[in-house]
């Protein structure tokens, strides 16, 4: 287990932090907690990380973690246009504009519904049922029966080509 505390007001430090944690890591589940403290107040989570076999994909690791902790936010971002194929990139890119209207509807972090990494697994794997969603690093039964329906919806509301009508 690992936890961090995300400042509600200014929590761009510690979600970069996070999201550095969660590129070199396979997360199993995350838990969070509000914890209302006025000017204080931040979001506690605690994240479960698979130990075992199955390594993330080339393009998902991070190379050594001393030396990434020292580049900027910027250099460590995975562009997903060159990672993708152009149909894969369309249907990522329609994931991550529902997963932001649903991260807004219920005031939570983009991240905790799911991370990139999920969503350019998703779009690579053109995952089209909630038993194939299940087998993503990560996407445990909560996920499944909170956004699982939506998230098949997306894919499949996505040109297999990658472009629009």
């Amino acid at each position: 287990m690992h936890f961090f505390a995300i400042p509600a007001l200014h929590p761009e430090e510690a979600q970069s932090e996070l999201n550095a944690f969660c590129a070199a890591h396979r997360v199993v589940s995350i838990e969070r907690q509000f914890v209302a403290a006025g000017v204080q107040s931040y979001w506690a989570l605690c994240l479960v990380v698979a130990t075992g076999p199955g390594p993330l994909p080339s393009a998902l690791k991070v190379a050594d973690r001393r030396s990434a902790a020292r580049t900027t936010s910027a250099a460590a971002r995975i562009d997903y246009k060159d990672v993708l194929s152009e149909a894969e990139f369309a249907r990522f890119a329609a994931l991550r504009a529902w997963r932001k209207t649903a991260a807004e509807a219920e005031g939570i972090p983009i991240y905790a519904v799911f991370t990139n990494e999920q969503l350019a697994e998703i779009a690579r794997r053109n995952v089209d049922t909630v038993t194939a969603l299940g087998e993503i690093d990560g996407i445990g039964p909560a996920r499944l029966e909170r956004y699982g329906a939506a998230v098949i919806s997306v894919v499949q509301a996505t040109p297999a080509d990658g472009k629009a009508d």
